[in-house]
């Protein structure tokens, strides 16, 4: 059989080379035995070890730092939180006696009686103040079981609803325990609805204090209500009912923007 060239080169160069190199040794006197790795190699591996030992005590080191430094912050954050919640609760505590306070001083006199009726009525109108009374009670939601985005509870549908309810009487109202002012956004976050900033889930429950016998008739002959009786055709879910007493909770937050003096425009 035929060697290639290339095949004899690759399969017996090094060998041969290991050959001739021993036979030079054998020639020369000098024995066949493995050299010691010397000063130098000692030295060598001495400081490699010195190096891999550091290493090691500086990443342990580093570790306890910041195992340390994370128990420091849990700590500053729990600490930071119960200040915090000891302050909201002076706050609420002082807010209480004001208002005690406020109640004392305008039940003395028959002016101030007249003036905390005002307060009360201008408070539940703002949604400044917790509003207990009769009213209806609507509660929507999407079609059962759907991925349709057209089959479900929109944030424009919500606002033809609280504009229907306005219209027909409502004195305050609250979706899903979020009460609305005059400035209440409503409005469509990614896959969920928002109410004053906040996200509410299904299904939603929007409470109007008014009248009960007449809100629940009229609702229905309103813009709002009819477009209400569309969704209500393709599967959405609509259902009104009175109720005798509902409590609203008052707005989280309530800004004043404009004022004027009483008696001039």
């Amino acid at each position: 059989m035929t060697v290639g060239l290339l095949d004899r080169l690759t399969s017996t160069s090094l060998d041969e080379d290991y050959a001739h190199v021993s036979a030079r040794r054998r020639a020369a006197g000098d024995p066949q035995r493995p050299r010691s790795p010397g000063m130098t190699g000692l030295v060598v591996l001495a400081v490699f070890g010195v190096l891999v030992a550091t290493a090691a005590v500086q990443t342990s080191r580093n570790a306890d730092e910041s195992a340390s430094s994370r128990a420091s912050l849990i700590e500053q954050v729990r600490n930071r939180r119960a200040a915090l919640q000891e302050r909201q609760q002076t706050l609420r505590a002082l807010q209480r006696d004001i208002a005690a306070r406020r109640a004392g001083q305008l039940a003395a006199t028959r002016r101030g009686r007249e003036l905390q009726a005002r307060l009360s009525r201008l408070g539940v109108q703002t949604g400044s103040v917790a509003t207990r009374g009769p009213g209806v009670r609507v509660v929507v939601d999407d079609v059962p079981g759907t991925t349709d985005p057209r089959e479900m509870v929109q944030a424009p549908d919500l606002q033809k609803l609280v504009n229907g309810l306005w219209e027909v009487g409502a004195e305050a109202i609250a979706i899903n325990g979020q009460r609305l002012t005059a400035v209440s956004p409503i409005r469509d976050a990614g896959s969920a609805v928002t109410v004053n900033f906040t996200s509410l889930q299904r299904p939603y429950t929007v409470s109007a204090i008014g009248n009960r016998k007449t809100m629940q008739a009229d609702l229905i002959e309103t813009k709002g209500g009819q477009a209400w009786l569309t969704l209500q055709s393709i599967g959405l879910q609509f259902v009104v009912e009175p109720e005798d007493s509902m409590v609203l909770p008052p707005a989280k937050s309530v800004t004043l923007r404009s004022a004027r003096e009483s008696g001039r425009r």
